[in-house]
């Protein structure tokens, strides 16, 4: 079949090479020029996506992708339309919903009686009905008529899309009576994968914001529970694996924040108004406050920050992918910062070009002497880092480092929860 994939960023490519790969013609639509000719090359502008390279080499060679900026002329030519725009928030804090609506308004100029349009991301509950359908129909085509309409979240996590695609079930709820079967029997085709068909756009919406939401309130839970640790003075590490020994209890794991396209985000479409959301604004707020409580509790430990050398150590969002999107790097500086230390930044993925446009000075190379550092994305080119060079004390602030490995160089451990090494 043809299908026209719309937004061809981080979820949209690997889709589109993933259902080329299948046989289906696809088109990638997006408004990136330069993005369209990289990928019409048969190049991979997203390296750190795992088995994307391969997939979309192969599928541009076949002639079974190929990019374009003219969506609405691809999308006539097309019976499926996935749109995968990335919605994030607005300064307001709401959902900042217009490359979306730009996209559903080319699409409709194209949009062919027959047509399926599913919406695969995540949005605010009603929007695919009260906002996105009624855009599409500006075409002159009626909904439930002439096209359907379904919402289907993406469930996927960057670096292993390809592999996400056909690992859990794919959710699907359509607007129109049709939609919904019709995008069940669309994904059950195109990918091979388990459908669940919910009996709306509304509810597959929620299902999703769902799945956000609990993931920020169990690390919020987990962020409280490291403060109590804290204070009496536990090692959260194992009181949480002790917990978790019993089969109702998956607490996840405590750290500096919560950063990425997700889970800081998706808490913020039920707090703009959707419905009861208190849960929901408490767990950001919980979360808001651990890069403070992290620089906190390291100027209590020192006797003060001021005057002193910090390290950070991986800025993007979590290891080894190359996203910065609201990544709590950038709140451990400034907290950092407010404390009076010296702050400097060092990436493995993103070099000193990346790291000077989230706000840092980039740490020279090589990386020593230094009073703090402070382990923010442990990517796999840090494991052979010599700890005793860089800093006497180390902050993991995701828990993820091998504490013992740290103490045996050394040098002195403080990660979330998690007491101090002797000096």
């Amino acid at each position: 079949m043809n299908i026209a994939v719309v937004g061809i960023g981080r979820i949209g490519l690997p889709l589109a090479a993933k259902l080329a790969a299948n046989g289906h013609t696809v088109f990638g639509c997006d408004i990136n020029p330069a993005r369209v000719d990289q990928v019409n090359r048969g190049e991979n502008p997203i390296p750190d996506e795992n088995g994307l390279a391969g997939i979309l080499r192969d599928a541009v060679k076949a002639g079974n992708l190929k990019a374009t900026t003219d969506t609405a002329t691809a999308v006539a030519s097309c019976e499926t339309v996935l749109f995968t725009v990335a919605v994030d928030v607005d300064a307001s804090g709401r959902a900042g919903l217009s490359p979306l609506f730009a996209a559903a308004s080319d699409v409709a100029r194209g949009l062919k009686p027959g047509t399926l349009c599913i919406f695969d991301t995540t949005l605010p509950v009603g929007t695919t009905r009260r906002e996105l359908a009624p855009l599409l129909e500006g075409g002159g085509l009626r909904l439930g008529h002439d096209f359907s309409v379904a919402f289907s979240p993406e469930r996927l996590l960057m670096g292993r899309v390809i592999e996400d695609l056909v690992k859990y079930p794919k959710v699907v709820g359509g607007v129109d009576e049709r939609g919904g079967e019709r995008a069940a029997a669309f994904f059950r085709e195109a990918l091979g994968v388990e459908v669940i068909h919910l009996s709306s756009a509304e509810a597959a919406e929620l299902s999703k914001l769902s799945e956000g939401v609990y993931r920020d309130l169990n690390i919020a839970l987990a962020n409280e529970l490291a403060g109590v640790a804290d204070r009496f003075g536990v090692d959260i590490s194992e009181v949480i694996a002790a917990a978790n020994s019993q089969p109702y209890c998956h607490i996840h794991v405590p750290g500096t924040g919560v950063g990425g396209h997700c889970i800081p985000v998706y808490p913020r479409f039920l707090m703009q108004g959707e419905g009861p959301s208190s849960l929901a604004a408490l767990g950001r707020s919980v979360n808001d406050s651990m890069p403070g409580y992290a620089a906190e509790r390291v100027e209590s430990l020192l006797g003060g920050l001021a005057g002193l050398r910090v390290v950070i150590l991986g800025l993007t969002f979590r290891p080894d992918v190359a996203v910065t999107h609201h990544t709590n790097a950038v709140d451990l500086l400034r907290e950092f910062r407010a404390r009076g230390a010296t702050v400097h930044g060092h990436d493995a993925l993103i070099g000193a070009g990346g790291v000077r446009q989230l706000g840092f000075d980039p740490a020279p190379e090589p990386l020593n002497g230094y009073d703090v550092a402070v382990v923010h994305a442990n990517h796999r080119a840090y494991r052979d880092l010599d700890w005793r060079a860089i800093a006497p004390l180390v902050v993991d602030a995701r828990n993820a480092l091998d504490r013992k490995a740290v103490e045996a160089a050394g040098v002195r451990y403080l990660g979330v929860g998690r007491p101090v090494s002797p000096d």
